[in-house]
């Protein structure tokens, strides 16, 4: 027997298999890291959706307030819309990064101001933020909030939103109007 000739077939065959293992360990390796980084993809997107026209109809039922046919019950209706949002801002912690934590939170803090200004008290909060009444200032942190979920599910160019205002689009070259992406600048 051909000691020389087995080990050179043994050494091809090891060689072979690591040549073959390596490649498919890196591969594993990169799905497994693939899928933990969008683990929490579809649940941060379905919460961050329901969260935001959660704020919308708070909004709504806060314009709604004065002049209300039954004031108290439209009281209640956006204290009820506010709690959600409470609710919602806790499962967002669960699978949001810090930003987007950040951006909820500040989203339901700015929304307890404009309802308790909409109930005729005073802005307690204007100073802290330079006078800006609390609508504007939840605008601003929705769409803070909008862009923190963006970036943390990968969107492309995630800082880039639509502002609310159709007077703020940009014009194209040929006169036409377009959606601006991006809030208007300050």
């Amino acid at each position: 027997m051909d000691w020389s000739a087995l080990g050179a077939t043994i050494l091809t065959l090891a060689v072979g298999a690591l040549i073959g293992l390596v490649p498919s360990l890196l591969v594993e390796r990169r799905k497994e890291k693939r899928e933990l980084a969008t683990r929490w993809d579809a649940p941060l997107y379905e919460l961050s959706v329901e969260f935001a026209s959660t704020v919308r109809v708070f909004r709504h039922l806060v314009a709604r307030m004065t002049g209300a046919p039954d004031p108290a019950a439209q009281h209640d209706r956006t204290e009820e819309e506010r709690q959600r949002l409470l609710a919602l801002l806790e499962q967002i912690r669960l699978v949001g990064d810090e930003r987007v934590q950040r951006a909820a939170r500040m989203v339901v803090r700015h929304s307890w101001a404009v309802l308790r200004v909409a109930e005729g008290h005073e802005d307690t909060r204007a100073a802290e933020f330079g006078g800006m009444p609390p609508e504007t200032r939840l605008s601003t942190s929705l769409h803070e909030f909008i862009r923190a979920v963006r970036v943390q599910l990968r969107v492309p160019d995630p800082e880039r939103i639509a502002s609310d205002e159709p007077d703020d689009w940009p014009e194209l070259t040929d006169g036409q109007r377009r959606f601006r992406i991006g809030l208007p600048p300050r």
